[in-house]
């Protein structure tokens, strides 16, 4: 992050200091903050459409709030700008929630993998109390990947053609997949949309998982997706891997499944989700006009394993 600070009117608006710490959202810029003797963190991200970002953090933080009021450890909402926890200004959206003590799991060997898909589990039961009333705005849900990669959208881009064609077959992959799974059919929950151990805070000796941070990809969706996701991510052995780390992977969904149900179908699904999140994150780079071809060859390793994940994933369960 660069030593930019946010500008002195708005800190004074919403009687806030900043304090030393380094916060690195997945997303714009953020910074740790005192307001009140209470640690909280300001965020900014560019605004370039108004009011449809003004529609979206409604959207999120209205769940954020119902989401803190149940008990799981989340950022709150804190209204620091005339009774809001968000506001426009100098063309950036400007909002305020709750500092979680700690530090980010990432990499770490402490908390295990068990003990963070037990966490996603609960996150989940927990979820489920709030009722879903609408989609949130600027998502992007799965079943919407498909036709966007399939589209001129991506002959726009002009990718290498080799490129082109290997990710057309695997939209089309996913496109039968969601259909065979009945994936517009199960229930919706709001789901935390990045689940990775980097959004996941540890605290206490030895380490234990003891929060949740960066709602940023937040929406309603299928549950499962939510343990895909994270694995996108957190399954491989190292960050850059193409590949995921099968033992470690097994570990995140029997801790997942120490909580909540998973079955075997289940199991067949997540395997899904996981590749489907990396064709998501390429059609988000399309529809920006520049995509990122990195998770090309993840989804390729993915869909040239499916049934060894599967198979795993399944014998993961008790």
């Amino acid at each position: 992050m660069d030593d930019a600070q946010p500008p002195g009117w708005l800190l004074a608006e919403a009687g806030l200091e900043i304090l030393p710490g380094d916060i690195r959202p997945r997303e714009g810029r953020a910074w740790l903050a005192g307001r009140g003797g209470t640690r909280v963190v300001l965020r900014q991200q560019p605004a370039p459409g108004s009011d449809r970002l003004t529609d979206d953090v409604i959207w999120l933080h209205a769940f954020l709030t119902r989401l803190a009021g149940l008990g799981f450890p989340s950022p709150r909402p804190v209204p620091c700008f005339a009774g809001r926890s968000w506001t426009m200004a100098g063309g950036a959206l400007w909002e305020v929630v709750s500092f979680l003590p700690g530090w980010v799991v990432g990499w770490a060997a402490e908390p295990s993998m068990e003990e963070i898909g037990a966490l996603l589990a609960r996150y989940h039961a927990t979820a489920r109390q709030i009722e879903v009333t609408s989609q949130r705005p600027t998502a992007l849900p799965l079943a919407e990947v498909p036709q966007i990669l399939l589209s001129g959208q991506l002959k726009a881009v002009h990718l290498d053609p080799g490129v082109t064609v290997v990710i057309r077959r695997e939209a089309e992959r996913l496109a039968r997949d969601l259909d065979q799974t009945g994936h517009l059919v199960p229930e919706r929950v709001v789901i935390h949309g990045d689940f990775t151990n980097h959004n996941v805070v540890a605290d206490g000796t030895p380490p234990r998982a003891t929060g949740v941070i960066d709602f940023a990809g937040a929406h309603a969706e299928r549950p499962l997706a939510d343990i895909g996701y994270g694995l996108w991510r957190s399954g491989r052995p190292y960050d850059q891997a193409s590949c995921l780390d099968v033992p470690r992977v097994q570990r995140f969904v029997r801790g997942y499944a120490s909580v909540r149900p998973v079955s075997a179908d289940d199991a067949a699904a997540i395997e899904m989700f996981v590749r489907g999140r990396g064709l998501q994150i390429l059609a988000k780079r399309v529809l920006a006009g520049h995509p990122d071809l990195r998770p090309v060859r993840q989804v390729q390793w993915l869909s040239a394993h499916r049934q060894l994940i599967a198979d795993a994933l399944a014998g993961a369960l008790p």
